[in-house]
């Protein structure tokens, strides 16, 4: 039983959230009181766990009129039905993992640490011997409690390979059938993805993923994309990258290429919008960042925009002045970015659509996040008496709005005494 009601913890509780007593804790006792609670919290859910056991042994779903124990709890305690199935699975196959049942009655683990304890010793083989299977859930019920729920998960992957390595290997070849890549466009013009890779092809595409969506910050400020953002900037530099480097198959007897239409007249002046070759809306903001280091191929249309004369490929930035480019910025030239060169395009001070010349002082290299920033008009681009490039911030960064370069050209060209006309981040 209990010792004491039930209401009494919810009474006092609410009245703690209620007296505002938690902005008066001192510092020194907030994180040990989150830890209390958090095995509080555990130890509920432990108790929570075996009165469904209890309900569902003494048929209450049945009494309720419900089809399982998921279901009552579902209905009962106005749960989602996914996470009313995981505690109803839980019901039933906790008793099978003695270790992993004390550790969550001793407040260690979670519900997911033996959500994950049990989906591990559900796909290893029937054949293997009973102590073998005993012996793994103790490891995992042991490691639980020191590993969050992901990281068990990981290290029941590991597990399962050493005593299954026949079955993971079928699973895998498995999975390569079930591999897909489903790419849809809205109204709007955005691209949605959805797709699953199997163990290989999902390494492969993780570790570069992981490469490029470091946090870049600019200046020594955090750098303010979520996760999820900045997967996707990595995704998108991970393709614009494989189009620069002309590998990819032809199309249509062409390298493959990003075709947009626009006025030229909207396009200086950073009006309308075009239209890609997929169909998708852009606005002139937008195509005049992506022309910067494009290949450019003026096409006359007459009134009803048929195409009347294609003139030829002009590329803005030859391989050359990309090479020296290189050499100069050594990267990404923004403050603070560590973007290396081949991941950065080539962008134009002064437009080449405003007569700025393709030239090295008139392009610098910047990151595709760098160059929206450059694009949006915060910051501003100049060249110093030295020739390499300095960024000035807008006043809400710097009130004084002094110059400042990346930390690996401005090396180059530092006084002594640690002077200059702009400031080093870091």
């Amino acid at each position: 039983m209990i010792p004491l009601d039930t209401h009494d913890y919810i009474d006092h509780l609410s009245e703690h959230l209620a007296s505002g007593r938690s902005n008066q804790m001192p510092e020194a006792d907030i994180l040990p009181m989150l830890q209390a609670l958090e095995k509080a919290s555990r130890l509920i859910t432990a108790v929570s766990h075996e009165l469904a056991t209890q309900a569902e042994q003494r048929s209450l779903h049945v009494r309720h009129g419900c089809r399982d124990i998921a279901a009552l709890l579902r209905g009962a305690l106005n749960l989602t039905p996914h996470e009313a199935r995981r505690r109803g699975r839980l019901v039933h196959e906790l008793p099978a993992l003695p270790s992993t049942q004390q550790a969550l009655r001793e407040g260690e683990i979670t519900l997911d640490h033996a959500l994950a304890v049990s989906d591990v010793l559900r796909a290893l083989p029937a054949t293997l011997p009973v102590e073998v299977t005993d012996d793994a859930e103790k490891v995992l019920a042991e490691q639980a409690r020191f590993l969050n729920h992901k990281e068990l998960q990981k290290a029941g992957k590991h597990l399962r390979a050493v005593l299954d390595q026949d079955g993971t290997l079928a699973e895998e070849n498995e999975g390569i059938a079930k591999r897909f890549l489903r790419v849809s466009q809205d109204a709007r013009g955005w691209v949605h993805l959805t797709g699953c890779l199997d163990p290989e092809g999902g390494e492969a595409f993780r570790t570069a993923i992981h490469a490029l969506s470091k946090p870049q910050p600019a200046d020594g400020d955090a750098d303010l994309r979520s996760t999820d953002q900045r997967q996707a900037d990595a995704l998108v530099a991970l393709t614009t990258q494989a189009l620069q480097a002309g590998d990819l198959p032809k199309v249509g007897g062409e390298r493959p290429h990003i075709s947009v239409t626009i006025d030229y007249a909207d396009l200086r002046d950073g009006l309308s919008s075009g239209w890609a070759s997929w169909g998708g809306p852009m606005t002139a903001k937008t195509i005049r960042r992506m022309a910067c280091d494009a290949k450019i191929i003026p096409v006359v249309l007459d009134t009803m925009g048929i195409p009347l004369d294609v003139g030829q490929a002009q590329r803005t930035v030859t391989g050359p002045l990309r090479t020296a480019l290189a050499v100069r910025d050594k990267g990404c030239a923004f403050p603070g970015c560590t973007m290396p060169a081949a991941w950065a395009d080539a962008h134009h001070v002064i437009h080449w659509s405003e007569g700025g010349p393709t030239a090295l002082c008139n392009t610098v290299l910047l990151c595709r996040h760098h160059h929206t920033v450059i694009h949006d008009g915060d910051w501003e681009v100049e060249f110093d008496h030295d020739g390499l490039p300095v960024f000035i911030p807008p006043s809400w960064v710097d009130p004084q709005r002094q110059p400042r370069r990346n930390i690996r050209t401005a090396w180059q060209t530092m006084l002594p005494t640690g002077g200059g006309r702009y400031e080093v981040p870091g």
